[in-house]
């Protein structure tokens, strides 16, 4: 019997759910947090004291990475929903990586910002 390898529109909607998952329970830890944990009003020194800290550094990275590959995987699936030309694909493909990339890398950089006394 031979085994059928999953393409890659459909390893993209597996992560796509998988990715869901992980990115409710950091939202719920970040809801949590936030409005429920730190101090009223809310001053910089207690975000700065936060992102200090290398666990929460970690989870906020690990939060935009999910959030930025949920969110543009989505927007992959809507954009090639009415199954555009190859030359579409591949330039979207494009745009939406190095998108993806940089507003991942701006994100991580502004946590480690926020981090630094």
């Amino acid at each position: 019997m031979v085994r059928k390898k999953h393409s890659p529109e459909k390893r993209r909607w597996i992560f796509q759910r998988l990715s869901g998952i992980p990115l409710m329970f950091c939202a719920a830890t970040h809801i949590g947090l936030f409005f429920f944990k730190l101090e009223k009003p809310l001053r910089f020194e207690q975000v700065n004291r936060l992102f200090s800290r290398p666990e929460w550094l970690l989870f906020y990275s690990l939060f935009a990475v999910l959030a930025v590959y949920h969110g543009f995987s989505g927007l992959w699936t809507v954009m090639t929903d009415h199954n555009p030309s190859l030359t579409f694909k591949k330039n979207l493909k494009i745009i939406l990586l190095i998108s993806g990339s940089v507003l991942t890398a701006f994100g991580i950089w502004t946590f480690i910002m926020l981090g630094r006394s």
